[in-house]
Order: C-alpha cells, then sequence, then structure tokens
C-alpha cells in the first residue's frame, strides 16, 4: 500500500534535519575544528572544499544505485553513506582522516537530497510542488535554528567529534524504518526517451544554479571567521549569530510556501537573485558594523534561499521524465561552484576582508540574473505519477 505523501514528507524532513545540522554547523565552527585539528583555518576549509567536489560523484551513484528512477533505494544509500562518514569522522583526530569523513558526508547529503526531492516531486502536481518542496526545504533554517545552537553547546561541553557520534545514531534509527514510510521502488522507468534528454533551458539553468551556489560560498564559508576576527565572539555567540541567520533562512523558505506557486518558480529565482545582489553590495559598506552588518547578511542569506528553494520545483519539471537525473546534474553544478567558492573565500578574505567574497559574490548573481532571463523558460512537461497526499 502507497504511503501517504504527508508521512513520508514528514519521515524525509526529519533525517534531513539531522544532515543538514552535520553539514551546517561546521560553518559558523569551521575555526573550532581548524584548532581541534591542528591545521590552519585554510587548510580546514579545504574540509568544507572536500566536501563539496565529493558531490560530483552523485550522479554516477545515482546511475549505480537508482537507475529508473529507485528512489527509496537511492534515499537509503544516501543515509548509509552519512552514517559511515560520520563515523569515520567522529572516530579520526587526524587530518586525513576528516578529510576522508567530510567526502563521505558530502556525498551523502546530495544523494539524499536528489532522491528525496524526486520522490515528493514525483507525487504532487506541478502547480503545488513549490509548497511541499518548501516544507521538506524547511529544515535547512531549522540546521541552524535548532542544530547550530545545541551543537555549539555540545562543543563547548566536549570537543568538535561528539555532534558526529550523535548524528550517526540517529541516522542509524532512521534507516531502521525506512520502509515504514517510504513506497517500494517500482517498475524500471525507461529513461531512453526524448523525455531524457536535455534541452537548452535546462542546460542553462545547471549555469544559473552553480553562479548562484557560488555567491553564496564566499560568504558563507568565511562569515564564522569574520565574526570571531572583527567582533571577537566566542563559539556560544557564533551559534547565536547561526541562529539569526537561520531566522532570515527560515523567512526566504517561507516566502517560497506562500509565494512561489502564485507568482511563478522562474520569476521567483530572479526575485531572489535580486535580493540576494542587493544584499552582498551592501555588504561591504556594513562590514565594519556587526548589527548592521548581521542584517545585511540576513537579507543575501534570504535571497538566496528564497532562490534556491523556488528553483527546485522549477529544475524538477525541466527533465520530468528522469527528475533524479537532472537533479544530481544540479547537485554537479552547485557542488563545483560551492568547492571552488570554499576554495577562493578565505583567499579573498585574508587579502580584502569581508568585502572581497561579498563583491565576488555579487558578481556571480548578476550573471546569474542574465543567463536566467535570455536562456531560461518555464516549461510544463509533466508526467508525475498521482498519489494522495
Amino acid at each position: 500500500m502507497a504511503h501517504s505523501v504527508r508521512s513520508s514528507l514528514a519521515f524525509l524532513s526529519a533525517e534531513r534535519l539531522v544532515m543538514n545540522t552535520a553539514y551546517r554547523f561546521v560553518y559558523p565552527f569551521l575555526p573550532v575544528i581548524a584548532r581541534g585539528l591542528g591545521v590552519p583555518f585554510e587548510q580546514a576549509a579545504l574540509l568544507v572544499s572536500v566536501r563539496h567536489f565529493s558531490g560530483l560523484a552523485t550522479p554516477a551513484v545515482s546511475k549505480l544505485a537508482g537507475v529508473g528512477e529507485r528512489q527509496r533505494r537511492l534515499i537509503v544509500t544516501g543515509i548509509m553513506l552519512f552514517i559511515v562518514g560520520s563515523a569515520v569522522t567522529a572516530l579520526t583526530s587526524v587530518y586525513v582522516g576528516a578529510l576522508i569523513g567530510f567526502a563521505l558526508l558530502g556525498l551523502a547529503k546530495p544523494v539524499f537530497d536528489v532522491s528525496s526531492q524526486s520522490y515528493v516531486a514525483a507525487r504532487v502536481p506541478y502547480e503545488r510542488r513549490a509548497r511541499y518542496l518548501a516544507t521538506f526545504e524547511f529544515t535547512w533554517a531549522g540546521a541552524l535554528l535548532i542544530g547550530a545552537p545545541a551543537t555549539g553547546w555540545l562543543i563547548a561541553s566536549t570537543d568538535w567529534r561528539v555532534p558526529f557520534i550523535v548524528f550517526g545514531v540517529l541516522s542509524l534509527a532512521a534507516l531502521a524504518v525506512t520502509g515504514r514510510f517510504i513506497d517500494a521502488d517500482g517498475p524500471r522507468v525507461d529513461q531512453n526517451g526524448d523525455h531524457d534528454r536535455f534541452t537548452s533551458s535546462g542546460r542553462n539553468f545547471l549555469l544559473v544554479a552553480g553562479l548562484f551556489a557560488l555567491g553564496s560560498e564566499m560568504i558563507i564559508v568565511v562569515f564564522g571567521a569574520w565574526l570571531e576576527n572583527s567582533f571577537g565572539l566566542t563559539v556560544v555567540a557564533l551559534g547565536g549569530a547561526a541562529f539569526l541567520i537561520g531566522a532570515s533562512e527560515l523567512a526566504g523558505e517561507g516566502a517560497t510556501f506562500a509565494f512561489t506557486d502564485r507568482i511563478g518558480k522562474l520569476r521567483a529565482v530572479l526575485a531572489g537573485l535580486v535580493v540576494s545582489g542587493v544584499g552582498y553590495a551592501l555588504l561591504v559598506p556594513a562590514s565594519a558594523h556587526l548589527g548592521v552588518g548581521l542584517a545585511v547578511l540576513a537579507i543575501a542569506l534570504f535571497g538566496f534561499e528564497f532562490t534556491i528553494v523556488s528553483s527546485i520545483p522549477l529544475a524538477s519539471e525541466l527533465m520530468p521524465g528522469s527528475r533524479t537525473r537532472y537533479l544530481a546534474w544540479m547537485v554537479v553544478s552547485m557542488s563545483l561552484a560551492r568547492g571552488i567558492g570554499a576554495a577562493v573565500a578565505p583567499i579573498l578574505f585574508d587579502s580584502f576582508g569581508i568585502p572581497g567574497p561579498a563583491l565576488a559574490a555579487l558578481a556571480s548573481v548578476v550573471v546569474a540574473a542574465v543567463v536566467l532571463v535570455t536562456g531560461v523558460s518555464e516549461e510544463t512537461r509533466e508526467i508525475a505519477t498521482s498519489t494522495s497526499p
């Protein structure tokens, strides 16, 4: 018997909250992790870069484990990779071990994400899809609002490795009950038809996704160092700053839930690019003031979150006959861009402070907006299966 979309969405969202917390707490606490490993901040930032680059293997994993839109198999694969990555990271105290663990975590999350998004998209009509996928994306902000402050307290009480033990145990529990919430995979879907071919809009949107991901990464990878170096924030205070940023992202996800289906997915993505670009531009003069700087950063991240969450339902219909494959290639584009951003942003930060990454981020979203307007059209070629919510 098919499970309801709402029960499946609740399960997927709970596990994604765990994965997102493991993913996101690293940013504000990257200086702490660097000290724990005994390496410079720039070298610790490469952990983030490797984590992003490992996402480039998502299409290969999707092809091996989930060929024919086998979404539950991919969901299970993502959870298993995450458990192993958490264990490897928690049990090591040397840089090379952490590098391996971060690489596994970096592959686990996009595999889980794209299979979960595809699972939901296949069961919800396009005109209502943004609401359901926005609900799934609430876990991104929740990771900062709930996970980061709790993780900050845990690190302050123990050390940086303990949270990974908690993440692994929670995911092991989720793996044990997956079959109770996720439908079994049906017959293999033929992916050799015309609907499996990349359109010009599909190719161009992969570039757009990479550009706006690059812009965000330029800022987010250095904001912990900016707050610590410029304003002397403690570990616990960094968790509080993360809470503020998470609130702005929650607002972006809420705006997607409320407006994206109404105004159209493409228009929503463009609006998000404009808002985030304004935030990046204002961060340059505001960077010397803690309160104003955080407020401007919140605006930029609100715009980015509205952009990326609105982009998922749009992307889910650009190649509807092979959603998982297209979303996996979107992960490749964003992972490559984020990996570049994670490597370059600390260099710009060391040379120019936060204005350096901010101006680079602004340039990225301007180009993304131009490509979106000139090269992407919103097409509805829905072939989704019908399942009662």
